[in-house]
């Protein structure tokens, strides 16, 4: 066979096309799923790294042989998986979910799974519902399982479900207080469009732009005056207990545990944008114009109580803080400058927005905390512990990164190398730990290797093989 050398510049062409189709035919990542014991990096090939586990004896492994899949859910304590071709595998806290042995034959030809705090529901394409998990407060009558045909979507907050079907009708079950029970309002849920599920209650909006309540809601709450108000709903958010609703024509009307916007009531009457953090929310009118109410307690008062903020483009929820974006300037964060805020480092975020900052930066949200890429590559941490010494060491060591996002209690990144980057900001409170973030940076390859722990396939059979595991409840009366 004749052989034919190759010019340099055709060489080089054809090193950059072999470069270029490498890197389109590596995976990219594509989400965080995380809970209390355990980190997973998913990939848009259906691959999943697992980067943290604190398993206990009832926690079953991630399964070895686990094959590609289309979305994973989590809860508290578990994992469910839903694969291509819409079968369900479950692991972690046998009590939350993570043990379905009762439901695996049900669980096919599934189009959706919604976590609750210990279980998990999944919509099958035939419109049937599947509930698996905490067999007590939150189990689903097998009556109303069977009256629940031709469902369209699921919706769940903490510790309650409700099932919306093709007539608009809504089914519910759970915790009765948090929404699992909906006898009061059941004759007023019909012809129900969309559901907004979070903390301890529901809303309902319905086809004729009004909207139904139901669940905990905070005792003072005037629950007739309320639902005359909730009409043409545009947008609500939720902290605490406490919910906001932004009206089509620019009205806001605000329940619940800290919802008293009576300071600022006329600037709740022409806005634009609503948005809440941990523990207030902000309004901004369509001139710029930017209001703040909630928990003084927890955000702290003095910020709340500015009303000369002008010039906003847009606001940022952080931790318990905003962050107000304007054209053309570097970007302000507004946040308790007590000692509560000094526990998670917004004392030093301005200077370290001021000094580093350039247009055009992205923004990648965290607990408590946040990450900004700059057009030039460098990423700038902000947040607890990362004051401005942490922050230039971090800058000195970050690689050029094509992926950010938050994970456990700092971030996780890919390297324009391939490399897996990650930091932690460290949020214990009241932590004492030494270690800063500079020094938790991990630069390591990244690599489709099996979890260090991992369910077998004969593991997984003689686990199956015995009798369910029964919960300990320790009973103490000290």
């Amino acid at each position: 066979m004749q052989s034919y050398p190759i010019s340099r510049p055709l060489a080089l062409v054809a090193a950059l096309v072999a470069l270029q189709l490498t890197a389109c035919s590596q995976p990219k990542p594509v989400a965080v799923v995380e809970n209390e014991k355990e980190s997973l990096l998913q990939f848009d090939n259906g691959k999943l790294i697992q980067f943290k586990e604190e398993a206990n004896p009832n926690y079953r492994h991630i399964p070895c042989d686990l094959p590609a899949v289309e979305t994973v859910v989590t809860n508290s304590t578990a994992f469910a998986a839903l694969t291509k071709s819409g079968e369900v595998i479950t692991w972690g806290d046998s009590f939350a979910g993570g043990d379905s042995r009762e439901v695996t034959e049900q669980l096919k030809q599934v189009k959706q799974i919604v976590p609750v705090k210990d279980g998990f529901a999944a919509l099958r394409q035939d419109g049937t519902v599947v509930y698996w998990g905490n067999a007590g407060k939150l189990s689903l009558d097998k009556a109303l399982q069977a009256r629940m045909t031709n469902i369209t979507k699921l919706f769940a907050n903490r510790e309650a479900v409700a099932a919306l079907d093709a007539n608009g009708k809504v089914h519910t079950w759970g915790y009765g207080p948090y929404g699992g029970n909906s006898l009061q309002v059941q004759d007023e849920l019909v012809d129900v469009v969309d559901i907004f599920a979070k903390g301890r209650s529901f809303i309902a909006l319905k086809k004729d732009a009004s909207a139904v309540v139901w669940g905990e809601v905070e005792s003072s709450t005037n629950m007739k005056k309320l639902q005359s108000q909730l009409t043409d709903i545009k947008h609500i958010e939720y902290f605490q207990n406490t919910y906001a609703a932004l009206k089509k024509d620019g009205s806001v009307v605000s329940w619940g545990w800290r919802s008293d916007a009576y300071p600022i009531r006329s600037a709740l009457k022409d806005v634009a944008s609503l948005t809440a953090n941990s523990c207030a929310f902000a309004v901004l009118s369509p001139t710029g114009d930017a209001h703040f109410w909630g928990d003084g307690i927890n955000c702290g008062v003095d910020w709340i109580k500015k009303t000369d903020i002008t010039g906003v483009k847009e606001i940022i929820s952080v931790g318990p803080g905003f962050l107000l974006l304007r054209d053309n300037a570097t970007p302000q964060i507004l946040a308790d400058d007590t000692d509560y805020a000094y526990l998670f480092g917004f004392h030093q975020a301005q200077e370290i927005l001021d000094k580093y900052w350039q247009q055009g930066s992205k923004i990648t949200l965290g607990k408590s905390s946040f990450a900004f890429t700059r057009p030039d590559g460098k990423v700038v941490p902000v947040g607890y512990r990362a004051n401005l010494k942490n922050v230039e060491q971090l800058i000195e060591r970050i690689p050029r990164l094509t992926w950010l996002a938050q994970a456990n209690d700092g971030f996780v990144g890919i390297s324009e190398k391939g490399e897996w980057v990650s930091w932690s900001m460290n949020l214990g409170m009241f932590d004492k730990s030494p270690v800063q973030p500079a020094d938790s940076l991990v630069v390591k390859p990244l690599e489709f290797t099996l979890a260090a722990q991992c369910e077998t396939p004969e593991q997984r059979q003689a686990i199956l093989s015995q009798a369910r595991p029964q919960r300990k409840i320790n009973w103490s009366f000290e």
